[in-house]
């Protein structure tokens, strides 16, 4: 699936300020790595990210936001962000804040 060249042209613009981020080809789009733990990334033309558990099904439905679904098993921690939600700078900038502050919770790799 190819990724959504300008949404992930906003998603590397607002992470190059971030130490310890790498881009990584995935399955089925690019993920962004924040200290060695899969913190985003684009699927589509769908914002890819990592949240807790219990915040992702209180977000669930949020802005279209749904959980990702991998080989017909429903990611608990994963959701899947629609551009209408992402098209503006500060949905972006929500949703990759959420990420990083569940990221900040998970021990570098």
């Amino acid at each position: 699936m190819a990724s959504d060249d300008a949404l992930l042209r906003r998603v590397r613009q607002r992470l190059t300020a971030t130490e310890d981020i790498v881009e990584k080809p995935m399955v089925g789009g690019i993920g962004f790595l924040w200290r060695g733990n899969l913190l985003c990334g684009v699927m589509g033309d769908e914002l890819l990210v990592r949240l807790a558990a219990r915040d992702a099904a209180e977000l669930d439905g949020n802005g279209g936001a749904h959980p990702m679904v991998m080989a017909g098993q429903v990611a608990k921690s994963w959701m899947l962000i629609p551009p209408t939600t992402v098209r503006t700078d500060a949905g972006l900038t929500s949703w990759l804040a959420r990420a990083f502050a569940f990221g900040a919770t998970l021990p570098p790799k």
